[in-house]
């Protein structure tokens, strides 16, 4: 998989951290983005044998940068379909919301990027996968935006990479669901923000109070030890919880927060210091950003998968796993969505059980409907099956190894 670049001339090499060499014609290969000697590669290919992502390949010099941007280095290896996974949020004021949000949706579909966004008046957030060498692109395009120059900070880049979502959906509403509005003027109080290699010390400090602020099912497949996670099913009902949690505290009794990607914990710690409490402090970038440290380091206070809210349904930050299949009972992290999507229950399930359910919660109804072409599952649609509550607490409907719902009876 390589392409002629012409002359020779000087590139950077992301996994080299700035490292530069001088490569010749026809040898820089863009499975891995890195200048190789064509008979030092295995894995290149000649040109004519394109992939599926014909757009990823570097057509002439002028779609080589001179220089990637230092801002978002080190960058990541793309994964085998030429995709990176990467997150960012920001808090700023953004007038005319829906013009943002027409006006991101077209452009950044023309750069090939799919993902999810939430644009409001507080700000945006952003989860993307993106075209290795669309990335560029992307930065350049936030740096020269009226509305966005100077608001985007380095991207949160995923522990692994593919193209995690099928298209882009670009939708205007609260960047995380609170339940009530959480303006600029009480964002403007976030907590302090400690580095990922820092860390492990501030969860050593005496008292503190280690806050879980993901999902209770986010929390069953990886957590930090000793870290606290309300028995809520909401995010408006985890803060109202944690400030009930933390008014009986001192002022400056020290709160330390986590979450997946960072902007929940931005969001809560700043509504604990609006309330009072002076010690708050988050882990910045969240799970994915303490990831890449111990991806650098081989040390991690974090044990367990990082759940994420794509298709891949997780990233591993270590090799334990701490959770079991709910329909079997063995142990497995690997969070599915019911095959039948009237269904759709959230649930852990190995691939044996995967294999003898054909990928359903084991209800007759979801068997049946599995095993229906597409057509015929959207002529006899269905409505939904669940609670939101039973949908994410499968504990509350599993039994036999099999879901059970009122409305099968």
């Amino acid at each position: 998989m390589f392409r002629s670049v012409g002359v020779a001339r000087r590139v950077v090499a992301p996994r080299l951290r700035g490292a530069h060499a001088w490569i010749r014609p026809q040898t820089l290969c863009t499975q891995c983005i890195k200048p190789h000697t064509r008979s030092a590669v295995r894995h290149m290919e000649p040109v004519r044998r394109y992939t599926a992502h014909p757009s990823l390949y570097l057509r002439t010099n002028a779609d080589l940068p001179a220089q990637l941007p230092t801002m978002d280095a080190p960058y990541p290896s793309p994964g085998s379909d030429g995709f990176v996974t990467l997150s960012f949020y920001s808090f700023f004021s953004i007038n005319s919301v829906q013009t943002v949000r027409s006006h991101v949706q077209s452009q950044w579909e023309t750069l090939g990027i799919v993902g999810r966004v939430y644009v409001s008046e507080e700000g945006v957030n952003a989860q993307l996968s993106v075209p290795f060498a669309k990335i560029v692109h992307l930065r350049e395009w936030l740096e020269q935006d009226s509305v966005f120059r100077g608001r985007i900070s380095k991207f949160n880049w995923a522990l692994e990479h593919s193209q995690a979502f099928k298209a882009l959906h670009v939708r205007v509403r609260p960047l995380v669901a609170a339940g009530v509005q959480v303006g600029l003027d009480v964002l403007a109080h976030e907590p302090e923000y400690v580095e990922p290699c820092d860390w492990a010390q501030e969860l050593d400090t005496p008292n503190a109070l280690v806050l879980d602020m993901r999902n209770t099912y986010e929390y069953r497949v990886g957590r930090f030890d000793n870290a606290v996670c309300p028995d809520v099913d909401t995010f408006r009902e985890e803060l109202d919880q944690v400030r009930t949690m933390c008014a009986t505290r001192s002022r400056d009794s020290p709160i330390l927060m986590y979450c997946t990607g960072g902007i929940r914990c931005s969001v809560a710690g700043a509504v604990l210091r609006r309330d009072g409490l002076t010690n708050v402090k988050t882990l910045r970038g969240g799970v994915i950003a303490y990831g890449q440290h111990v991806r650098k380091t081989g040390k991690s206070r974090f044990r367990g998968k990082n759940f994420t809210f794509d298709k891949r349904r997780g990233e591993p930050v270590t090799s334990e796993i701490l959770s079991k299949c709910d329909q079997c009972g063995n142990e497995c992290d690997t969070f599915v969505n019911c095959a039948h999507t009237s269904c759709n229950l959230l649930f852990i399930q190995c691939t044996k059980c995967a294999e003898k359910h054909i990928g359903t919660c084991g209800r007759s109804l979801c068997v049946e409907r599995a095993q229906m072409s597409h057509e015929e599952r959207v002529k006899h649609k269905l409505p939904p099956q669940w609670s939101h509550r039973e949908r994410v607490r499968p504990e509350l409907v599993f039994w036999d190894g099999v879901a059970h719902n009122p409305l099968d009876n």
